[in-house]
């Protein structure tokens, strides 16, 4: 049971999303997070406990993204930033199915939700919170056009994240604002979703929380 804690992905996701918001921009900086969000995959993977053949191929895509990264800085000037949005949305999609049928699995087994369980939801949540800014990083990139209306200088990694943060949260701080039709329908999307996962699923988890129960004798 030990295996299924979910507690050290989740204490990566947030270390990585800290990390993207505070740390400055540069190439290294970019290969930590990236690095970050890797070893939170990892995390996920060892908990989720999905088949050996699915571990091995999330190792494979895992170790390229961080191979690629650290070759990028290592002999370049920096990181394309193409390949961090898309890196980093595809870790989240690998990771947030992975966790997802884990959780269900494991709930199935114990027929009981624990704070384990508990942890893995919040950790869904957040992924969907990097997915967006990575997506608001990509649409930035592939329309050659500012993705806020503040201006191209704000088109950041961590100004991204920010913004995806005070979206999903519905905290709508209002200092950044979606330049684009897409921009403004990802935003939609985003904090819709959000808030349906927060008053539904976060919600049923928490209502039915149950204490570990210890076995007899």
């Amino acid at each position: 049971m030990g295996k299924e804690r979910y507690g050290l992905a989740l204490t990566l996701i947030l270390a990585s999303m800290i990390f993207i918001m505070a740390a400055p921009s540069g190439s290294w900086a970019q290969v930590a997070s990236l690095s970050l969000q890797a070893f939170a995959l990892f995390a996920s993977l060892r908990a989720a406990q999905p088949s050996f053949r699915l571990r091995v191929a999330c190792g494979v895509a895992i170790g390229l993204v961080i191979f690629a990264a650290w070759t990028q800085a290592s002999f370049g000037d920096e990181v394309n930033s193409d390949f961090v949005h898309l890196a980093t949305l595809a870790l989240v999609l690998i990771a947030t199915p992975v966790i997802t049928f884990g959780l269900v699995r494991q709930v199935k087994q114990r027929g009981a939700i624990t704070v384990h369980t508990m942890m893995g939801v919040l950790c869904i949540y957040l992924l969907m919170c990097l997915a967006f800014s990575a997506a608001f990083g990509a649409v930035a990139e592939f329309s050659n056009e500012p993705f806020f209306t503040q201006g191209a200088e704000w088109d950041t990694i961590n100004n991204y994240l920010y913004y995806s943060l005070t979206t999903i949260t519905t905290v709508g701080m209002g200092d950044l604002t979606p330049a684009t039709d897409l921009g403004r329908s990802l935003t939609g999307a985003e904090a819709l979703i959000g808030q349906i996962y927060v008053i539904t699923v976060v919600a049923v988890i928490v209502s039915n929380l149950q204490p570990r129960r210890k076995k007899d004798g």
